[in-house]
């Protein structure tokens, strides 16, 4: 699932690409995905978009928004796949879901992997999306040490659920996923399913600072290496804990790293470094 880094990376790649490119056509592919959803018919899509030109393209949190005249867009959310772009002359993937051609002969292409929607709003729609712009995003200026604390004392599920649930709700923060998430906690030295209630004044700078650090580093390195850009090439980010570091020795004390489930997936750490509550 791409996550902010990966919806940065290639909301800036579509912003100096795309913009300026018109519509000609829209189409889906041959496979059909009984995930991925569509707000409208893609008839409907083709008739709307024709003609529009590309005026820019931005991205929040885990979403990703390419802008079609003056006032549509397409909204590219909790995405699992591939976004391409591909110029004049080079070939398509041999399979795709969706499919956008420009008058200059150049296309792009999406397709999924897992589940995700891509929806053809008008501007004044996306105020009633709840999860269009729901939560704070990370690096954002309103994502401040004392934004962060308060999110975490407002949690409704503090006691319930642990600090995996609240980092990966949008409706909190908005941009990270379970990828990002096992790097974020073990660098915070904190287990995915401590109770917020628990988490001292240190702990809870550690997880501020886990959190600015990593998607930072992951931003200027183009995202994950799992991942794909606008291009069709892996990010540069390397994590420190995935499915790949089990049985390996943790990083900072060589104890074998763990994978556990909670919250409906795989955690991986270090059961020294992060300790069971």
């Amino acid at each position: 699932m791409l996550e902010m880094p990966e919806a940065v990376t290639i909301a800036q790649q579509m912003q100096s690409t795309l913009t300026g490119k018109t519509f000609q056509h829209f189409s889906r592919g041959v496979l059909m995905h009984k995930f991925l959803w569509l707000s409208k018919t893609a008839e409907e899509y083709a008739a709307i978009l024709t003609g529009l030109k590309i005026t820019g393209a931005s991205s929040y949190g885990r979403s990703i928004f390419l802008h079609a005249g003056e006032e549509r867009l397409l909204w590219f959310g909790e995405l699992g796949g591939r976004i391409l772009y591909h110029p004049q002359g080079k070939p398509l993937p041999a399979k795709y879901h969706l499919r956008w051609d420009f008058t200059d002969n150049s296309v792009m292409t999406f397709t999924l992997q897992m589940w995700g929607f891509v929806q053809l709003l008008e501007m004044s729609e996306l105020s009633e999306q709840p999860y269009a712009k729901g939560g704070i995003p990370p690096l954002s200026e309103a994502f401040t040490a004392e934004q962060f604390n308060q999110l975490l004392e407002e949690y409704p599920d503090k006691t319930k659920k642990g600090v995996k649930g609240f980092l990966v709700t949008s409706q909190h923060v908005n941009g990270i996923g379970n990828s990002y998430l096992q790097d974020i906690l073990f660098k915070a030295k904190i287990h995915p399913a401590r109770k917020i209630p628990t988490l001292s004044t240190d702990d809870r700078q550690r997880l501020y600072t886990a959190i600015q650090n990593t998607l930072t580093q992951a931003i200027k390195l183009g995202g994950r290496e799992e991942e794909r850009d606008l291009f069709d090439r892996p990010g540069g980010y390397q994590r420190l804990m995935s499915s790949q570091s089990v049985g390996q020795p943790c990083p900072d004390c060589s104890t074998p790293i763990q994978k556990i489930s909670y919250l409906g997936g795989a955690c991986y750490l270090c059961p020294h470094c992060q300790v069971q509550p």
